[in-house]
């Protein structure tokens, strides 16, 4: 009897041991921005009873005791999706990673100042671009998102010539981008000499864009038009699935890809494989692209995050070349006869491989560090020549952080470097119709740019900040000219030192008030810093800005409202002005003094929230407003002999329009419904120096319908179709800026847009 009696007690035990177990059962992990690896502070992690069990410190780290009769957990943070994990035999250590909410981009955290703080927060114009916003169009171009941010513009007439310019600055770029500089995943896609060539970039695959506009001196180093920091998509937590979609449009569009999706507490992978084919509006303008990318997040550890970017381009592109006035009248779809007489093109493939660490040596002091190699082949028949380069680069990029935990005034510093130099061995032969001919020139550029940063931030009181930025920028140009050594030759641009300042005050949710001084230096790149002949041009200097800016951000009508409104003064000396000599060449020249004065304005309306109980999901209309007064204070043309041929003193800077507008309307319903509409105004641009012929304004209209819905627990279905330039309005995007007089007495300035045309497609995605 008392053997039994034992055995009963011991059962009764064991079974309160087992539930006092389950009672406390140990939960601990990090939370991190999904696309961005910033650690999130002020999670709130809340089970089913939507009790707040715990909440993230300042490191994104939490812990607590978990009930197993909870079965799963929701972790919540303005700005961000609620991420809802089903906890089951997960509870030991989760690396959980929370997506931005579209719909509230004024609470999501930016990098872009290296300090972790809410778009509202941070000091400075800064904005922010989703996969959502890439994809409110066909996702074949950035066009419509940038556009849709005030100050931003990116023109584009066929998918192989793109130009991406922020407050008129990489406006006038002959090709590619210019003066800003763009990174993806924290790795520099610019060259060593400031080029970017954008096309290197798969549209689809990108996660989350930051674009800081005006001088970024603080931790980007050298540049006065900004800088774009691009992510690649990463998974959604939890989830492991493939996707297959596909595209097709008007003028022979279509595009096949297919996505491989794993997001995990130990490892995070993105892998997608695209192509593309687009025969073009006009003329000899078909464009291919192969894009294959790797985006990969390991977490090791909870003080240690490891990426690796892999990421291959091939292009295969016409060139169509730009038409005159009479000629776009007479046949807007033709190509330029040189063009195509010289079977002008460009076809390449990029490599690039990036490998970075995030570590964090304890509560106070932590790394980032990253390194990089880049590589493209280039085959470019030209009007004037057939140029084959072969380019490869190398660098790194380390920072610093560290918070001294002073009780009085707390103070964060940051400190670090970036490196990068590129070697491009180009030759260049006469163009037989495009075919290689004769060699005229064999020149080797070996490009070094180096920066080193620093940055503190140092809270004057509960809701001001107080922001000191410094960066010293070298640039070196060493060429090698192999036919005609006397052109051999080094520009070493003197280092220069560019301070930043900025002070912020959080006066409510409803305001937040920043105002900054900072200043840029932007060397030309390898291009423009040479002469007809090839020569290096000594006389070319640097460009230099000093920027004044005051910046309101906030909410309004219980944060249904988010506006963000920027008012800004930069004064530039020795600004880069084209001069084209004759199609196919152009010079460089500095222009005295210029002044660039503007405002920008976003606002965003939410107007229904998401715990709203209503057949409309949501419903946001949006407009963003930009008012730019640009133009030249001091320019004069002199010929060889100094002798003044030209003044333009006061004439409106080239190619920058006074104003432009984007507005636009997205629409989700709770059945699956979605559509998207939006509209973009251009003013008109002056089209030379002398402000003789101009581009005339015009607006754009286009309209997306589409269906999303989840077909059982396994597969996801989303079909969508649309139209671009709905009112058929004709119109030249992308401008040959003071092109040179051809035949007929007229310059060709201009690249016919596509006329109305309409795009449909879908995908599926399978879940493991």
């Amino acid at each position: 009897m008392n053997i039994i009696r034992y055995i009963i007690v011991l059962a009764v035990f064991a079974m309160f041991s087992i539930g006092v177990q389950a009672q406390d059962q140990a939960v601990t992990g990090s939370i991190f921005d999904s696309q961005t690896k910033q650690a999130l502070a002020g999670v709130m992690i809340k089970n089913n009873k939507d009790q707040v069990l715990a909440e993230s410190d300042r490191n994104g780290r939490f812990s607590f005791q978990f009930s197993a009769t909870d079965t799963r957990l929701k972790f919540v943070l303005i700005g961000f999706k609620t991420q809802i994990v089903n906890i089951g035999a997960k509870a030991d250590m989760l690396n959980i990673q929370l997506d931005a909410d579209e719909a509230n981009l004024n609470e999501v955290r930016v990098t872009g100042f290296a300090g972790n703080r809410t778009k509202k927060e941070t000091a400075g114009a800064i904005a922010l671009i989703t996969s959502k916003d890439i994809n409110r169009g066909s996702g074949m171009s950035f066009q419509q998102a940038l556009n849709s941010i005030p100050g931003v513009r990116m023109d584009q007439s066929t998918l192989s010539e793109g130009r991406i310019s922020i407050r008129g600055n990489g406006v006038r770029s002959s090709f590619g981008l210019r003066n800003i500089k763009v990174y993806l995943n924290d790795i520099p896609v610019t060259e060593a000499d400031g080029t970017t060539r954008i096309e290197a970039l798969d549209v689809n695959s990108i996660g989350r864009a930051e674009v800081i506009k005006g001088p970024a001196s603080s931790i980007y180093g050298a540049g006065t038009g900004g800088v774009i920091n691009f992510q690649l998509q990463r998974s959604p937590y939890a989830e492991q699935s493939f996707e297959g979609s596909a595209l097709a449009g008007s003028y022979g569009l279509h595009r096949l890809a297919a996505t491989y999706r794993s997001g995990g507490d130990k490892i995070n992978s993105y892998v997608s494989y695209g192509w593309q084919e687009f025969d073009g509006y006009r003329q000899h303008s078909n464009d291919m692209r192969r894009f294959l990318s790797g985006n990969f997040q390991l977490f090791p550890s909870d003080k240690r995050i490891i990426t690796l970017l892999l990421n291959r381009t091939t292009q295969y592109s016409q060139i169509p070349g730009s038409l005159t006035a009479d000629q776009v009248a007479a046949d807007p779809e033709q190509a330029n006869a040189s063009n195509l007489d010289k079977q002008a093109g460009r076809y390449q493939t990029w490599t690039r491989v990036g490998l970075g660490q995030q570590y964090k040596f304890n509560d106070q002091f932590s790394n980032s560090t990253s390194v990089f190699t880049y590589s493209y082949d280039l085959d470019h028949p030209l009007p004037y020549a057939y140029l084959r380069n072969f380019y490869q680069s190398y660098g790194g990029r380390t920072s610093f952080s560290y918070d001294a935990g002073f009780d009085i005034l707390p103070t964060k510093f940051i400190a670090g470097m970036e490196f990068n130099q590129g070697l491009t061995k180009g030759t260049q032969y006469v163009n037989n119709q495009g075919k290689e001919g004769a060699l005229t020139a064999n020149i080797d550029y070996r490009n070094t740019l180096y920066s080193l940063f620093y940055q503190s931030e140092t809270k004057l009181g509960s809701r001001t900040l107080l922001t000191l930025g410094l960066s010293y920028n070298s640039l070196k140009y060493d060429v090698s000219n192999y036919l005609v050594p006397a052109q051999t030759g080094i520009k070493d641009f003197k280092p220069q030192a560019t301070p930043r300042v900025a002070l912020s005050h959080n006066f409510s949710e409803a305001l937040s008030l920043h105002a900054s001084v900072s200043s840029g230096f932007s060397p030309p790149s390898s291009s423009e810093v040479k002469n007809v002949d090839g020569s290096i041009n000594p006389n070319l200097q640097a460009e230099k800005a000093l920027n004044y800016e005051i910046n309101a951000k906030g909410n309004l009508f219980h944060s249904r409202l988010s506006y963000d409104l920027a008012v800004f003064k930069m004064d530039m000396k020795g600004e880069l002005i084209a001069q084209s000599v004759q199609q196919g060449i152009t010079i460089y020249n500095n222009a005295g003094k210029t002044s660039h004065n503007g405002a920008e304005l976003a606002l965003s309306w939410q107007a229904f929230k998401p715990e709203d109980e209503h057949a409309i999901a949501s419903l946001r209309p949006f407009v963003a407003l930009t008012y730019s007064d640009f133009s030249f204070k001091d320019y004069r043309i002199l010929n060889a002999a100094n002798q003044v041929t030209a003044t333009y003193d006061g004439n409106e800077l080239t190619g920058v329009a006074p104003w432009v507008l984007s507005a636009g309307l997205d629409l989700e319903m709770r059945s699956g419904l979605y559509a998207n509409l939006n509209y973009y105004y251009n003013d008109q641009i002056p089209l030379n120096d002398s402000n003789t012929a101009y581009n005339p304004s015009y607006g754009v209209a286009g309209a997306k319908l589409g269906y999303r819905r989840k077909l059982g627990q396994s597969f996801e279905l989303n079909i969508y179709g649309g139209v671009d330039n709905a009112f058929n309005a004709s119109y030249s995007s992308i401008l040959s800026l003071n092109a040179a007089i051809g035949a007929g007495g007229q310059s060709p300035y201009f690249n016919p847009s596509p006329k109305r045309n309409a795009y449909a497609g879908f995908s599926l995605k399978y879940f493991l």
